[in-house]
């Protein structure tokens, strides 16, 4: 298989980053081969020129270079013999020598793990209540295909805006669908949430489409506002606060839409909490999403089909009412009163069995609609939460690559040309310094590469570990399923026990 096809960077046993002739060295974080490695890459100077003069023939010492998969826990030897060589230092950055044996204390790189993930956990609260309304505007625009207009409106006052009394916005779902577009591209290696589906034509004129797809956007956009980095965006609160047309907004607008690794640079510090678990824990996640996505799609089908059963018996009940009260019309008719008078006395209860049926609908309204309003909007945005997540592995496949091995490689072949171009006069110098500029250059490459991988691997699990604390939607859900099945069971017995007590009063015999 091709090296750069099966470079993932996620996959802790992966040799796709290994070249043919180099060695195996299993190592784990506390090894002096992960070590050395960190400490190298903490020294990298990403800003030095391509056309400065180095030493080492022009391009950066070899053991600058981190050669092996920095998400590969089976790492491998970096080329170049001995590490006395040192890369040029901007004077901003210090050489970390942290990562030596006689310095690294297990001990505290796990309680920096722990801090690090406890302070992540901290800045989300899934369960935290819905800050964001969305309210359908009855009033349609256009001719041949209607545009539903939603009214937003934030409960709080948001991030890095001014307190204003008016905090509503119109939107429609093409701004809805801009945001999310804007997101991928900041945030690629973040938990995006879907959107609901779009539909054209008349079925946008169907109510209840569009009460689900208003109920989708409002999920949406309070999943995105619980995110600790999506919630801080410039562009969302753009979204949430600009009064005016948004459409008209972003044609005048300038806005950044680079991603948010630009110009940044991995921690020494994060480098050194990495352990290989982490590439595990990821991928058995990424093995079972499907599967955990159709499980918990089937539950949430059965809650709605109750739903469903609970309406079904409201049309039920009433028409057994219906029924009931039409039978009692012509029972005198059946059985003269001038016969057996007894047959007042069943007409009477009746009204008792009437009363009971109208009682127990109203309270299946009820509990429909518990269950249509609170209920099963708790596990759908789990159900949203899920898909998210596998978008990000699906997103992480097709963005995460690099062709660093290539590069390596290609250094190689220009270091061994280069060489090859020493003593002899009757080559150019102006073609000894062109593939000169060009190991330079890839190097660079490499160097840039590499530091966006270990920022990828940070971002990821970062969400994975944001993504741990739903869990609790789970429990929350369940919790909310169980007291609702009971408060509404325990008020349906109520009137079945009080209905056998009045019925008891019902003539069986003429004595």
């Amino acid at each position: 298989m091709d090296n750069y096809e099966d470079a993932d960077p996620w996959n802790a046993n992966s040799n796709a980053w290994k070249k043919d002739d180099d060695s195996i060295a299993p190592t784990t974080n506390g090894d002096p081969a992960f070590r050395r490695i960190s400490s190298e890459f903490n020294t990298l100077n990403l800003s030095t020129s391509l056309d400065t003069n180095d030493e080492d023939d022009g391009f950066l010492p070899a053991n600058d270079v981190l050669e092996e998969s920095i998400w590969d826990d089976n790492s491998h030897a970096l080329n170049g013999a001995g590490t006395n060589q040192t890369s040029t230092i901007s004077a901003n950055e210090t050489v970390i020598n942290q990562n030596d044996p006689e310095h690294l204390d297990r001990d505290d790189t796990d309680n920096d793990l722990f801090d690090w993930t406890s302070k992540i956990r901290k800045t989300y609260r899934p369960l935290n209540a819905d800050i964001i309304i969305i309210e359908e505007i009855p009033e349609r625009e256009g001719l041949l295909f209607k545009h539903a207009n939603y009214l937003v409106k934030h409960l709080i006052t948001l991030p890095s805006s001014s307190p204003s009394e008016d905090r509503t916005v119109v939107r429609r779902y093409s701004d809805f669908l801009w945001l999310r577009e804007i997101l991928l591209k900041r945030y690629p290696f973040r938990m995006i949430p879907e959107l609901p589906p779009k539909r054209i034509g008349s079925q946008n004129a169907d109510q209840i489409f569009l009460k689900k797809r208003r109920i989708g956007l409002s999920r949406f956009i309070n999943l995105v506002m619980k995110h600790p980095k999506l919630n801080n965006d410039d562009l969302v609160l753009t979204f949430l606060t600009v009064r005016t047309d948004l459409t008209s907004w972003r044609k005048q607008a300038t806005y950044d839409t680079s991603n948010e690794f630009t110009d940044k640079k991995i921690s020494s510090e994060f480098m050194k909490m990495w352990k290989k678990e982490f590439a595990e824990q990821w991928n058995q996640a990424a093995s079972c999403i499907d599967t955990s996505m159709e499980l918990w799609y089937r539950i949430t089908l059965l809650l709605e089909r109750h739903e469903k059963r609970t309406m079904q018996m409201v049309h039920e009940r009433n028409f057994f009412e219906t029924l009931v009260d039409n039978f009692s019309e012509v029972t005198p008719k059946l059985y003269p009163v001038q016969q057996n008078s007894t047959i007042l006395g069943i007409n009477n209860s009746f009204g008792i069995i009437k009363k009971h049926l109208e009682t127990t609908s109203d309270i299946c309204k009820q509990e429909m609609e518990e269950v249509s309003g609170m209920l099963s909007p708790k596990f759908r945005i789990f159900t949203d939460i899920l898909l998210s997540l596998r978008s990000l592995f699906e997103r992480y496949k097709i963005m995460a690559a690099n062709n660093v091995v290539q590069l390596q490689r290609h250094v190689e072949v220009n270091k061994e040309k280069l060489e090859s171009m020493k003593g002899k006069p009757d080559l150019s110098g102006a073609e000894y310094d062109r593939v000169r500029k060009i190991i330079q250059k890839d190097r660079r490459s490499i160097i840039e590469q590499s530091n966006r991988a270990w920022l990828i691997r940070q971002c990821i699990l970062e969400e994975f570990t944001i993504f741990q604390e739903t869990q609790f939607l789970i429990t929350r859900a369940f919790q909310d399923w169980a007291k609702l099945n009971s408060n509404y069971a325990g008020l349906k017995l109520n009137e079945w026990e009080k209905l056998v007590k009045n019925t008891l009063d019902m003539p069986i015999s003429r004595e």
